[in-house]
C-alpha cells in the first residue's frame, strides 16, 4: 500500500474516544446555540441592517417565534443570534447529523445523502461550520525559550468548482485530475504553506504566497506568531537565515533530512492524507481546510480544550452571498486582481 494512502488511513481513523470528543463538543455548541438563541429584552433589539431600534412585530416564524419589521428600511428579521442555528432554518437534527459527517470528513455527497439536504446545503453548512473554526482558533504564539520546528510545504493551485454561473474565467485551461504543471519543480504555479510545530505539538499552516518562499513572505508569515527570543529549526532554505535574523530569534539550520526536523514532516505527511481524501481543493478555500485539519489534530493530541467551543457565544459571520464570487488568491499571476 502506498504511503500516502496509509496515511490517509491513518489520520482519518479517529479511535472512538478521540471520535467522541470531537463530536461532543460540536453537539454541545450546537445544542447551545438552538436553545439559547432567543433575546429576552426586547428593549435589546436593532435592525440589523441598519441599526435602527424603530421597530414593530411583524408576524411569527412557522417555529411560533416573533419577527420583526424595521420601520426605516422594511427588512423584516428574527429576535434570535447571529448564529449558526439562529441563521439556519434547518432543525437542530440536521445540525447534529451533519457534525458526524463533518468530524468523519466525508464526501459533500455522502454528508447531502445522510442529512437528506441538497449538495449545495451540505456544502453551506460545511462552509459555516469551516468559517466559524477559521475565526475562533487559538493563535499560534511562540515566545522566548520556546521551541519551534519550522518548514514550507508546496501545493498545485487549483480552480476547482463550478464556474459556469459566476463571473469567473479560468486563467489557463482546465487540468484534469492528476495532470502535469506547465512548469517543473516549484514555480510559482504552486502555492507555498508555511507551516511550524513547537515541542508541546501547537501548530499553525498558512498560505504564503506563490513559489519558492522568499525572507519578506517568511517575516509576513511569521510575525506575530515567533516572537523575539524563541528557538527555530529549519532546513536548509535560503529564505531563513535573514527572516529569523530579522524578528529576532535563535535560530538553528539542519538538514532536511535531519531526525531534528521529524515532527514538521510528520506533520506534513497528516497534512498531505487530510488533503488527499478530498479529491482535489481550490485554492481560494484552503485556509479554511487548513485549519480544520489543525482542529482535528487537536483531538488526535488528546487534548480537552476546545476551540469551537468559543463559537458558541459569539456571531457567525458569513452568508450565503459572502461566498458567491470570491476569487482565488494570488490571482496577479495571472494578470488579474484576486
Amino acid at each position: 500500500m502506498r504511503l500516502a494512502d496509509a496515511v490517509r488511513r491513518q489520520l482519518k481513523g479517529m479511535n472512538p474516544v478521540e471520535r467522541e470528543n470531537a463530536v461532543r463538543e460540536l453537539r454541545e455548541v450546537l445544542y447551545g446555540d438552538a436553545y439559547e438563541t432567543i433575546i429576552t429584552r426586547d428593549d435589546d433589539l436593532a435592525c440589523p441592517r441598519c441599526g435602527s431600534v424603530a421597530i414593530v412585530k411583524k408576524g411569527h416564524n412557522p417555529d411560533g417565534s416573533q419577527r420583526w419589521q424595521c420601520r426605516d428600511c422594511k427588512r423584516t428579521f428574527s429576535n434570535t443570534r447571529d448564529t449558526l442555528i439562529g441563521r439556519s432554518k434547518l432543525p437542530v437534527s440536521k445540525w447534529m447529523m451533519y457534525v458526524e459527517c463533518f468530524v468523519d470528513c466525508l464526501a459533500l455527497r455522502t454528508c447531502a445523502s445522510r442529512c437528506e439536504v441538497s449538495l449545495r446545503t451540505a456544502w453551506l453548512m460545511r462552509r459555516r461550520l469551516l468559517k466559524c473554526l477559521e475565526r475562533y482558533l487559538p493563535k499560534f504564539v511562540a515566545g522566548a525559550g520556546v521551541s519551534v520546528q519550522l518548514d514550507e510545504t508546496y501545493l498545485r493551485e487549483s480552480f476547482k468548482g463550478n464556474h459556469r454561473k459566476g463571473k469567473f474565467v479560468l486563467p489557463r485551461p482546465a487540468r484534469h485530475r492528476g495532470g502535469s504543471l506547465h512548469k517543473r519543480g516549484l514555480s510559482r504555479e504552486q502555492i507555498c504553506v508555511m507551516t511550524g510545530v513547537t515541542d508541546s505539538n501547537t501548530a499553525f499552516a498558512v498560505l504564503s504566497g506563490r513559489g519558492v518562499i522568499s525572507k519578506r513572505r517568511a517575516i509576513e508569515s511569521l510575525a506575530g506568531r515567533i516572537n523575539h527570543g524563541a528557538h527555530v529549526m529549519a532546513d536548509e532554505a535560503a529564505a531563513y537565515p535573514g527572516a529569523m535574523e530579522t524578528l529576532g530569534v535563535v535560530f538553528e539550520q539542519v538538514d532536511a533530512k535531519s531526525h531534528r526536523i521529524n515532527r514538521i514532516n510528520t506533520l506534513h505527511s497528516n497534512l498531505d492524507g487530510f488533503l488527499a481524501g478530498f479529491k482535489g481543493i481550490s485554492t481560494k478555500h484552503l485556509q479554511s481546510y487548513l485549519t480544520w485539519f489543525l482542529w482535528r489534530r487537536s483531538f488526535r493530541d488528546d487534548r480537552n480544550d476546545s476551540i469551537i467551543r468559543q463559537v458558541d457565544a459569539q456571531p457567525c459571520p458569513g452568508v450565503t452571498r459572502d461566498w458567491n464570487g470570491i476569487m482565488p488568491p494570488y490571482m496577479e499571476y495571472w494578470g488579474m486582481a484576486a
